[in-house]
């Protein structure tokens, strides 16, 4: 397959916040007075919309619309110091604009938010363009995905689009691009494997995937 542009999920894919979030859903079900999840179960049933997976747990659905900023809060104040990069996130991208590609993100994140840990992280100068979000529940990204396509008149044939999640391959699959899994983010290799696209254990094997 000839490959021209490359669509990144951030989350999970470029940012390692999957103990972050983990962590941040557990104090939130015991200020709650609720059985929390393992990191097995998250790994194995996160999905998106996020409303969807907390309805797998024991959380009081009734309260998710008054709860949700909790997380959205405890997130901003603890993302600069407990998220970071994946190893050779900024080689990857680096090497890729080296050879020509044109470099997006698709993101659930909202997206001033996401265009502010973009520069935070010293990576934002990489990019061509964001589709993101444009509110803070993380509803999914194939609408908005769609838009950003069309609007730049991206040749989907030539796309590859690179996630951590289920919904990153139905994204993909939706809006016609070819995908691949990385698997140390929000799902596990177990899940991912249901697919049957390729998987990558760390972001620099993309490199020899579309040259």
């Amino acid at each position: 397959m000839e490959i021209k542009n490359i669509f990144f999920d951030f989350n999970g894919t470029l940012l390692d916040d999957v103990d972050l979030s983990f962590n941040i859903e557990d104090e939130l079900f015991k200020s709650l007075g609720v059985e929390g999840v393992t990191k097995e179960f998250y790994l194995d049933n996160f999905c998106f919309p996020v409303k969807d997976y907390y309805a797998k747990t024991n959380f009081p659905m009734e309260r998710y619309s008054e709860e949700v900023g909790f997380f959205f809060d405890q997130y901003m104040k603890r993302k600069s110091t407990e998220a970071w990069l994946y190893p050779d996130v900024k080689y990857t991208l680096e090497e890729l604009k080296k050879r020509g590609f044109k470099l997006y993100i698709l993101s659930a994140t909202e997206k001033k938010l996401l265009e502010e840990q973009l520069k935070e992280l010293g990576i934002h100068m990489f990019f061509d363009g964001y589709a993101a979000s444009d509110n803070l529940h993380a509803v999914g990204k194939i609408e908005y995905g769609n838009e950003f396509i069309n609007e730049n008149k991206i040749d989907r044939s030539k796309s590859i689009m690179i996630g951590d999640t289920s919904h990153d391959y139905e994204v993909a699959m939706a809006l016609g691009l070819h995908c691949v899994l990385f698997t140390k983010g929000h799902n596990s290799r177990k899940v991912l494997m249901k697919h049957n696209v390729p998987l990558i254990d760390n972001l620099s094997e993309i490199l020899k995937i579309v040259e």
